[in-house]
Formats: structure tokens, sequence, C-alpha cells
């Protein structure tokens, strides 16, 4: 999955997930539509700049997508057919809506997971520009990037450099799991979040710590057997985690716990 397009129909079919009666080939038209149409009104512009402006003025203008700074938790920002039909979106969202239609018009374009943030790199005939899809598409800086990684997470050393030479699919994918997994725990909504995290574990099956948190959901959902064996698993793959003794005591509690219901 390194195409730009298999990273939309991804995100489709985790929408799909919620909706399961999406019809992701009509969602991922939609989005080749936008950016066909796109590409067709910079194909003329041979200054990156000036090709950049003309697809912002699309995207961010006439079509109005925009970041959900009222509600950013709200989980249809990470839907992608949602984010087609409201225009709002987070980060990534936004980003992988840009870089799709940044690629029809002649840009390699890729995606950046900045820690706390998502961002894009398009790069024509030699010239590099960053962008910040959650802001309108605007041109930023490496030093912007790290006072993003800064303001977000408060930890301005987690920035590194390699991270702007972008982000795979399957790290895309992840980190919109990792996001639906977030907002639905937030919301005590862990039926969903469970969700999430089967499908992380369906692209990063040796996540010692997805597994973790699996048994922790199947807990809270009255799965106890299930819980203990995602958190034995846990253990035997971290034995020396900082959270181990905890995981430990967790286990011995489920157990007792199962007990009592037998």
């Amino acid at each position: 999955m390194n195409d730009p397009g298999d990273v939309v129909e991804g995100f489709l079919w985790i929408a799909a997930q919620e909706y399961p009666e999406l019809d992701v080939d009509r969602q991922l038209a939609r989005v080749r539509l936008i950016a066909a149409e796109g590409a067709r009104r910079v194909y003329t512009l041979a200054n990156p700049f000036a090709r950049l402006d003309g697809l912002r003025s699309y995207l961010y203008e006439e079509l109005g997508f925009r970041g959900n700074a009222d509600d950013y938790n709200d989980p249809r920002n990470c839907y992608l057919n949602d984010v087609l039909d409201r225009r709002l979106g987070i980060p990534l969202t936004l980003a992988v809506l840009l870089v799709e239609t940044a690629r029809a018009a002649g840009f390699e374009a890729r995606g950046l997971g900045l820690p706390g943030h998502f961002a894009v790199r398009l790069d024509w005939r030699g010239r590099s520009m960053l962008v910040d899809p959650y802001h309108g598409g605007q041109v930023i800086t490496e030093d912007d990037c790290r006072q993003l990684v800064s303001r977000t997470t408060g930890r301005p050393s987690l920035f590194r450099r390699e991270l702007l030479e972008g982000a795979d699919a399957r790290a895309m994918m992840a980190r919109l799991l990792l996001n639906l997994k977030h907002v639905h725990v937030e919301r005590e909504d862990y039926r969903r979040a469970l969700g999430a995290v089967e499908l992380l574990l369906l692209v990063s099956p040796n996540d010692a710590g997805e597994i973790r948190d699996r048994g922790f959901l199947k807990a809270y959902l009255g799965e106890p057997g299930d819980a203990i064996a995602d958190l034995e698993t846990y253990l035997t793959r971290s034995p020396s985690a900082p959270d181990a003794d905890s995981v430990r005591g967790r286990v011995s509690w489920l157990r007792r716990r199962l007990t009592e219901l037998n």
C-alpha cells in the first residue's frame, strides 16, 4: 500500500466499519473527482507556489474544507466520507485529500507524521514545500514544524528531521486508527475503541501495546477470559515493561473476577 490512492481507499474501508452500507467505490470516485478538478485548474501553472495557491483556493476557499477546531475530537473528523460531506476534518484526513489532489496536479506529495500534528510535503522539479493541511494549506517551514510539535505535545525533542521524509501508507493507516481509538476511549465508547484496536492489529499484528490495550478494553466490556489472554500475551512479550506490575495486578483481579462468575 504505497500509492496515495491506496491510502484513500484504506481510510474509506475504515469508515465502512462505522457505516456498513458505505459505498466505498462511490466515495473513492468523489475524492478522485475533487483531485482531477483541482489538477485541471492549475494545469497551465509552471510555478510551484502558484500551483499550490490554485489548489488551496479550490480546496479551502471554494470547497470549504477546514480543520474542525470547534470539535476536534468528533469521530466524524476521522471518517473520510464524513469529511467529504461536512468539509471538516483533522490534520490527517485533510492531508490525505491534499496529497491526492496534489499528486493529480503533478506534485510528488507525501504525508508527514509529526508528533501531535500531520503535515504534507510537496516536491516539484527540485523545489520542496511543507504545507499545513489543517490551517488552510499554508506553507510552513521546518522551524514551524518543530514549533508545532512543541506546542501540541509539550516535548520539542520529539521533532526529528527525518520525519520530513514522509510517512508510508501503513503508518498513516495506523495513525488514523490510533486517533479513533483515543477518541472513542475519551467518550467511554469501549466497543468502538475495541474495533479500532482490532483493525490496528491487522495493520501492526505484533504491536504488544495494542494487544495490551485490547485486553483492557475487553475487561471493560465484561470479557475477562479474553482480556486475561491478551494481557498475559503482553506480559510474555514485554516482561520488563514499565507497566508490567500494574498489568499483572490487573490479571490477578480478572482471574478472581472470572472465578466469581463461574
